[in-house]
């Protein structure tokens, strides 16, 4: 069996994303009455549920070019890695404090290369907005991570990219992370 076959032997990650959305709904639905007060809930349900299924490394290394990672030491590259951890979890909470019962419906996947796959999916709202929502995934030894989300079609991976873009160009990793720590208090 080839690397690809038996890449695509693997399970599909659609019960992974299932069980992860389910999983952060369901610590939504217990604590809903709080959700506004205390985004706690929101940043630990999403910690516990969905970053062991991110290839957080992976999107570090991504949104801040191959050039400026080569260039940054194992010391920065560690310490940005934790501060972008931080700016995926505030990201992907953010929208949650304003649950009001969704829920999530999978599509089929779309293979994308050997290794990798995309997943629709979409955020069933009562007021009948729904949200497309896209995962990108890449198979690593360990199952499928999911390496980018795209919300409406803009994806996560780009937007950081853009931003980490416009402050390494007059500056390093370690001016970034400043930055970054920075914008945290501010928010």
């Amino acid at each position: 069996m080839s690397l690809s076959q038996m890449l695509w032997a693997q399970a599909s990650p659609i019960p992974m994303l299932e069980t992860t959305a389910n999983n952060i709904i369901a610590a939504l639905k217990q604590n809903k009455a709080q959700l506004k007060k205390n985004h706690n809930i929101i940043y630990q349900a999403v910690q516990q549920y969905l970053l062991p299924n991110v290839d957080l490394n992976g999107m570090a290394r991504s949104v801040v070019g191959r050039q400026a990672w080569n260039k940054a030491s194992a010391h920065d590259k560690q310490e940005f890695t934790q501060v972008f951890t931080q700016l995926v979890v505030r990201t992907y909470s953010n929208p949650l404090a304003e649950y009001t019962n969704e829920t999530v419906k999978f599509l089929p996947i779309r293979a994308s290369g050997e290794r990798f796959a995309r997943v629709n999916s979409i955020i069933i709202r009562s007021n009948g907005q729904n949200i497309p929502l896209s995962y990108s995934l890449v198979a690593k030894n360990n199952g499928w991570k999911i390496y980018d989300l795209s919300v409406e079609g803009v994806s996560l991976l780009q937007s950081f990219r853009s931003q980490f873009g416009q402050i390494l160009q007059s500056s390093d990793m370690q001016g970034l992370i400043t930055q970054m720590r920075q914008n945290k208090k501010a928010a």
